[in-house]
């Protein structure tokens, strides 16, 4: 893969650098560490235990993990950082196993470069546009294949063709928009403890691909690729330009029924009858395993 230089970076990590439906694949041994499936909600362990031989009914409300890599080259050292990403998604299956599924952002966590960390607000996240893209099953018994299509996330701008369209380079193209309602262009990230803010735009294109677990798990590894140009900046830090990258194998995710159905985890704290998104983020990414930065990676993934 290329490096990119002219302020294309992946998400959403340059302000952070600124100051310093075939069978599921299995991922490389000893890449990632185990997951744990502890939850700081309580579960029924019995009704968990009947569900890992059940069969999976897709359709209900389900929390979606996903974790990614990026590759920053800082001086002559290439660091990683690593994005966690939780999504609240509805899934609405038919015939011949296609599901749809519709997903909305909730939560955005990213590791630091050199003990600097870019600020994901939820004034932010709260306004990333939802998602609906299509997936297939290749059966509901526990081993059964999941693929998706690519997935399309577009931040600050609208595109006629999302996928392979220029994404604009100034902040004046029409297809640019203030998505967070702070009156900048784009969406606005911060530096640190507000050391500088950095107005960008951003698409993320994704791939899933992974097995039933059980009736109420899909987990799996991925693909992604992220593009993001710097509009303006309000200090010359969060101006600068780095050679990023997406290292190949380096993304995983899971998909956890949590509406209680199915012998499934009902993280519907407060008993409205609806999930929401602070839910979700009360119950956090720490069943999922998440692993630590390791700049290991970055050599053993370049070009």
């Amino acid at each position: 893969m290329s490096r990119e230089t002219l302020r294309l970076v992946a998400s959403p990590l340059l302000a952070s650098l600124a100051l310093a439906a075939c069978s599921a694949p299995e991922p490389p041994a000893g890449e990632f560490p185990p997951v744990s499936h502890d939850a700081a909600v309580a579960e029924d362990a019995s009704a968990r235990d009947a569900s890992a031989s059940a069969e999976l009914v897709p359709d209900g409300t389900w929390l979606v993990w996903n974790e990614t890599s990026t590759c920053v080259k800082v001086l002559s050292t290439e660091l990683e950082s690593v994005t966690e990403t939780l999504l609240l998604a509805k899934l609405e299956s038919s015939p011949g196993g296609v599901v749809r599924v519709t997903s909305r952002a909730c939560l955005i966590e990213q590791t630091p470069i050199v003990g600097v960390a870019t600020s994901m607000p939820l004034a932010l996240v709260e306004t990333i546009p939802s998602t609906s893209y299509v997936a297939l099953l290749g059966g509901t018994a526990p081993g059964s294949a999941y693929t998706t299509q690519r997935v399309i996330e577009l931040w600050g701008l609208r595109l006629t063709e999302p996928e392979i369209e220029p994404l604009p380079k100034d902040a004046s193209d029409p297809r640019v928009y203030d998505q967070d309602h702070d009156g900048n262009p784009g969406v606005t990230l911060v530096l640190g403890d507000g050391q500088c803010s950095m107005y960008v735009v951003q698409r993320a294109i994704a791939e899933w691909s992974g097995a039933v677990e059980s009736a109420t798990r899909i987990a799996g590894t991925g693909s992604n690729l992220t593009r993001q140009v710097v509009l303006g900046a309000t200090g010359g830090f969060c101006s600068s330009q780095y050679q990023t990258r997406n290292p190949p194998g380096s993304a995983r995710f899971a998909l956890e029924r949590i509406d209680g159905l199915h012998g499934a985890l009902d993280l519907d704290t407060n008993h409205d009858g609806e999930l929401d998104c602070a839910e979700v983020r009360a119950y956090g990414t720490a069943a999922f395993g998440p692993r630590a930065p390791d700049n290991a990676r970055c050599v053993a993934g370049g070009d």
